[in-house]
């Protein structure tokens, strides 16, 4: 057995966060063996570009809020010309207009609230990104946490395998047993190597895959540290849905853009109020000097946006019914999850309670008994089979426990410890 000795790794861009463990071997292969737990993950979470790029996007919003709030820049017009009277010499004119717009002050308090719906939006958006991103890293870690259950299972059964041939060359030496059985023995220690080595290869990808994106060097085995065994608390349904309808950002998204559509509505209605425009000018002219200011008003006389006010209730309508069908489906969502949680966790524990020590159990006492002669080798590798199945399913639905479990939390916004 090869011992390993924690040591700190020190940060730097494309390798290894701190917190992630490396572990050193003592004897043995100098192989370094990365050590991840799923804390820190949740640490190195926000080095994920889908989240950089989140935050960008509300960047982006809190921008228009700033441009929708920005006073419009005065307007500035000058003319020159050279000019000849019919009684004299010619000369130069020139004029300066400088225009101020004034029809933005109507619409500018609605234009704001639109912008600042969307920056609620984006977070929102982002919200619902992170737990998107950590729910595939948790599958991603707890699939992780599988392989190695499983490759650690097969590999203790292959050395039990072993030693039944041992014990079944041993008896055919003393002519107890038929040849025979020695070839059926071997060929069930195929069988679990073969099976060892498929399942050596999935967690050979599962550890390419999580180490991929902790940017561990490549040739450095990755293991989870995990408690595959240590069952998820299953919260009632009722308390899932609460905690969903308070916390999902889904939600709270589809608030925002209703609000957003509001305030569109409004930006419609204060479109029909007459804007203006405030003009100073300067003229230069041959027999004059002529100084003022003007009003300009554009009069809703022909279009009243009747179109777009009832383009933009419309709208408004329908944002509030998919607000309504946003908060079933969730529901939907979260019963669904607690019941995919309830029943895994369900059956992981009377597989680990009921089927898996009773296998154990009787695949030892036929080995026992079969040492004795009294039950043939037909019966002792078909209670061996029957173990080998009762581990596979065991270790399938505590990982399936965890996975289903990480949904639910998602939901409902408990991040998993």
């Amino acid at each position: 057995m090869v011992l390993f000795s924690a040591s700190q790794v020190t940060a730097d861009p494309g390798q290894p966060d701190p917190a992630v463990t490396m572990a050193a071997p003592i004897d043995g292969p100098s192989v370094a063996v990365v050590e991840v737990g799923w804390a820190d993950i949740v640490r190195l979470v926000d080095r994920h570009p889908q989240l950089a790029a989140g935050e960008y996007q509300v960047d982006a919003a809190r921008g228009g809020v700033d441009a929708a709030g920005a006073v419009p820049n005065p307007t500035l017009e000058g003319t020159v010309g050279r000019a000849r009277p019919r009684d004299g010499d010619a000369g130069i004119e020139w004029g300066l207009a400088l225009s101020l717009p004034l029809d933005w002050i109507a619409q500018r308090g609605s234009m704001i609230d639109a912008a600042e719906a969307e920056v609620d939006v984006a977070m929102a958006e982002n919200e619902a990104l992170r737990r998107d991103v950590l729910l595939q890293l948790r599958v991603l870690f707890w699939s992780l946490a599988y392989e190695q259950a499983s490759v650690a299972s097969l590999e203790a059964l292959e050395a039990h395998t072993s030693a039944l041939v041992r014990t079944v060359q041993r008896r055919v030496e003393k002519g107890e047993a038929r040849p025979v059985e020695v070839t059926r023995v071997e060929i069930e220690l195929e069988k679990v190597a073969s099976e060892l080595e498929t399942a050596r290869i999935s967690l050979s990808a599962r550890q390419a895959e999580l180490a991929l994106w902790l940017g561990v060097p490549p040739g450095k085995p990755l293991v989870a540290v995990a408690d595959l065994d240590a069952l998820p608390a299953v919260a009632d349904r009722e308390t899932a849905l609460a905690k969903a309808r308070a916390t999902h950002p889904a939600l709270a998204t589809a608030r925002a853009r209703t609000r957003s559509l509001e305030a569109e509505v409004d930006i419609e209605h204060r479109a029909r109020v007459p804007s203006f425009s405030l003009t100073g000018f300067a003229e230069l002219e041959l027999d004059q000097r002529a100084y003022g200011v003007g009003l300009a008003v554009d009069l809703p006389v022909w279009n009243w946006s009747s179109g777009s006010i009832a383009r933009a209730e419309a709208s408004l309508a329908a944002g509030r019914k998919q607000a309504e069908a946003a908060a079933l489906d969730l529901e939907a969502t979260v019963i669904q999850a607690q019941a995919a949680c309830h029943a895994s966790v369900a059956t992981a524990t009377r597989f680990r309670n009921n089927v898996v020590p009773r296998s154990e159990s009787a695949a030892s006492m036929m080995e026992k008994t079969y040492q004795l002669g009294e039950v043939s080798l037909f019966e002792v590798i078909d209670a061996r089979r029957t173990l080998l199945d009762a581990h596979r399913f065991y270790l399938s639905a505590l990982a399936q426990a965890q996975i289903d479990c990480s949904r639910l939390s998602a939901l409902v916004g408990e991040e998993p410890k």
